[in-house]
């Protein structure tokens, strides 16, 4: 009887005790396979695409597995240069407020989380430039959101349409002199997404899921 040999991909994908996605590399770019367990199908992620991809069979093209670390060291050493990562941002700002004193004296043994610097979610670490907000709110909001910070003053866009999304831009003074400033992509429609804080004068980055 011949015996038929799983792909190390494949076996890693369909063990339900793994992610249901993997990196992987063909010919030499790195690319996602996923999985849909419930209907048993493995696919990939089409090439300059985040969600939508397609049926994936073609296992021997596969150069290269990059199997997701689970030692303790290694986390512990990712949750280190995603708060070296915060520092570094952070030291550009010209801005102060709680949120950046806490990133500045944060503790390099615990993680942002512990630190309490996020809420400890997914979008921990995702950093979108004012640049890029930019293109969907307009210039004359950007400018006035920036007129506004430096001021300290009270400033929030209406919601305007950020990938299919509703985007809100805002900052606001504190009693004590601070400023604070975020961004927020929510959902259509619906009071739950994505919340950013301003972490410098180019970058918002990411804090809180609901």
């Amino acid at each position: 009887m011949e015996t038929t040999t799983i792909h190390p991909a494949e076996a890693y994908l369909r063990n339900e005790q793994n992610p249901t996605s993997l990196y992987v590399r063909i010919e030499g770019q790195r690319r996602r396979l996923f999985i849909n367990r419930n209907e048993n199908v493995i696919g990939i992620i089409a090439p300059r695409k985040r969600k939508s991809g397609y049926i994936f069979t073609d296992w021997v093209s596969i150069e290269k597995i990059y199997y997701p670390s689970s030692s303790p060291e290694d986390a512990a050493d990712i949750e280190k240069k995603q708060v070296l990562k915060y520092q570094k941002l952070a030291r550009l700002a010209t801005h102060t407020n709680d949120w950046l004193r806490k990133i500045a004296n944060a503790d390099l043994d615990k993680s942002l989380y512990e630190n309490r610097i996020t809420t400890g979610t997914r979008i921990d670490g995702k950093c979108i430039g004012l640049a890029t907000i930019e293109k969907y709110c307009g210039s004359w909001d950007m400018a006035r959101f920036r007129t506004a910070l430096k001021q300290g003053e009270k400033f929030s866009t209406g919601r305007f349409d950020f990938c299919g999304y509703d985007g809100t831009l805002w900052c606001e003074p504190r009693e004590n002199g601070d400023m604070a400033a975020g961004f927020s992509k929510e959902f259509r429609n619906c009071g739950n997404g994505y919340y950013y804080l301003l972490i410098n004068d180019e970058y918002m980055i990411g804090y809180d899921i609901d």
